[in-house]
């Protein structure tokens, strides 16, 4: 069997050409200011704001109450986040991070709310940031096919420290005004990664448990065991759920791919199926619109 690099397992050649993806094209795109980002509108008080120019698109949601905004996750602090979403509404908006990896906070020290999961790790990446040489790779060559706007300064480039305002517990219920989501902890992919559910719309905020790509349990602080459970979690309330928004590449997916990454999660653990095989004892199982990357050990065989 060909052992690939972490990359070559990871990135499609020419990822670019997936663009724009399935899941927006049904969606009203918003015009704005700012060439880096792509909006849309999902429903009235629910935006969706693509950074579908970098390899990990990652997918931040501006969640609209009566009194006052959410915006799920901040990216990669490749343009002016804040900026943008001063344009999109009027109300106050709050950070709510589904985890601490350097592609859901990096615009977090440009807003006076964060809230997050209470965790080692999201202590740590609060006081610390991401300095270089650790964000190099988000702009490294084959990551990007858009122009990052100027000014840009790749030698300052990092993902700063911030404040955490809130700590956000399992259960709990936050209040937008009209509009309340809950708060699930569910890790696996990260200890302190957080979901967020909306009963009035069924959306279910998913962040890397599960979007459409490469799903990772490899990473340092990821588990497979972990992730499983959090599936099991998660399949308990399935019948409440309508659809699902994750934190990369395509919004608004239907809730089946739940119980398919179970049983593609359990196979992995097992040892059972076929996979492509990475560096390091990386292992790479292919599902319908999305595959799990599991690490070394963390499968029987």
């Amino acid at each position: 069997m060909t052992t690939k690099t972490e990359n070559e397992l990871i990135r499609p050649l020419n990822w670019w050409n997936a663009l724009p993806r399935e899941g927006y094209r049904s969606l009203e795109r918003i015009s704005t200011n700012q060439s880096w980002y792509s909006v849309y509108r999902i429903d009235p008080q629910t935006l969706v704001i693509s950074e579908d120019g970098q390899f990990d698109e990652n997918v931040s949601y501006l969640v609209m109450g009566e009194k006052r905004a959410a915006l799920i996750d901040t990216g990669d602090n490749l343009a002016d986040l804040r900026e943008l979403v001063r344009g999109l509404t009027s109300l106050p908006v709050f950070v709510l991070n589904t985890h601490r990896h350097l592609d859901h906070i990096g615009a977090n020290y440009l807003f006076d709310e964060v809230w997050a999961f209470d965790h080692r790790v999201s202590r740590e990446a609060a006081a610390l940031g991401v300095p270089q040489p650790h964000v190099l790779e988000v702009i490294q060559p084959g990551s990007l096919c858009k122009e990052i706007p100027a000014p840009f300064y790749e030698k300052a480039y990092c993902i700063p420290p911030y404040r955490i305002t809130h700590w956000v517990r399992d259960g709990e219920t936050i209040d937008l005004g009209g509009r309340t989501l809950e708060a699930i902890h569910t890790p696996g992919h990260s200890p302190d990664h957080l979901c967020f559910y909306e009963g009035r719309t069924r959306y279910l905020w998913t962040g890397d448990i599960f979007y459409t790509g490469c799903v990772y349990t490899h990473l340092p602080w990821g588990d497979l065991d972990v992730f499983l459970r959090t599936y099991e979690k998660l399949l308990e309330r399935y019948d409440e759920f309508g659809l699902l928004m994750p934190s990369h590449n395509d919004p608004c997916i239907d809730k089946s791919v739940l119980r398919e990454m179970h049983a593609l999660a359990l196979q992995a653990r097992r040892g059972e199926g076929t996979y492509e095989a990475g560096e390091g004892g990386m292992r790479k199982y292919r599902g319908s619109c999305f595959s799990l990357v599991i690490g070394e050990k963390q499968a029987d065989r």
